[in-house]
């Protein structure tokens, strides 16, 4: 599949080669929290446009991004799109990135008039695997921003996000989409966020202190759970 790129031998401009195109990253980010159907994908970037979605997933398989696979939660099997190796490292780049958007890019932005969902706010938590957490420790941490829900899940110093609400969760959060951006962005510590009343947390304290410290260790200079 041929395309122009920069002619620089340089990472970043073989980089961008691959990821520069409208749209591409944000496949990147979606598939992050594990295989999607196409269909999925499509109802996640509303204004894409199909043809340009199916442009770009071509193009992110043949670059070795993403990979076809089959996803068994249906009456029958369905074809689906997951990362690779190389696209799961390259959604953990993107994170950074994320971080650095919700901190200098937007200020006065009104989560009312653009789409949200749960899981894209979580993807800061779950980019790396955390050494520090005891290896014996695991939690669902369930969140609730502004009616949308996803689920932290933690296992083994590893960190996991999926869509949707889950059946039994350690701790529950509830907050609105500004609030947990402008945590993101390190415009407000949690604790200040708990005392002005804009986040809840409740749930079994030991796991409230692991979460505690998945944030701090991600947002340094973060305050804890506690208001």
């Amino acid at each position: 599949m041929s395309r122009r790129n920069y002619g620089q031998f340089c990472g970043l401009a073989h980089a961008l080669d691959v990821v520069g195109e409208r749209w591409t990253l944000l496949i990147v980010r979606e598939l992050a929290s594990g295989p999607k159907r196409y269909t999925q994908l499509a109802e996640a970037l509303t204004g894409i446009g199909t043809s340009l979605l199916a442009t770009r997933v071509r193009q992110l398989e043949a670059d070795g991004v993403v990979t076809r696979t089959l996803v068994l939660d249906q009456p029958t099997a369905a074809v689906a799109y997951e990362l690779t190796p190389s696209g799961i490292e390259l959604a953990k780049a993107t994170v950074p990135l994320a971080l650095w958007g919700a901190r200098h890019q937007m200020a006065g932005v009104e989560s009312v008039e653009e789409t949200f969902r749960a899981e894209w706010a979580l993807g800061f938590l779950a980019a790396a695997d955390d050494d520090e957490i005891p290896a014996d420790f695991a939690a669902v941490y369930q969140f609730h921003i502004d009616g949308s829900s996803a689920c932290l899940h933690v296992r083994d110093g590893r960190l996991r996000v999926k869509a949707g609400a889950a059946p039994a969760a350690d701790v529950t959060v509830r907050t609105t989409a500004a609030t947990f951006l402008a945590i993101a962005g390190r415009h407000v510590t949690l604790g200040e966020a708990i005392a002005r009343g804009d986040l809840e947390v409740t749930g079994d304290a030991d796991a409230m202190a692991q979460l505690t410290g998945i944030v701090e260790r991600r947002l340094p200079g973060g305050a804890s759970l506690r208001a």
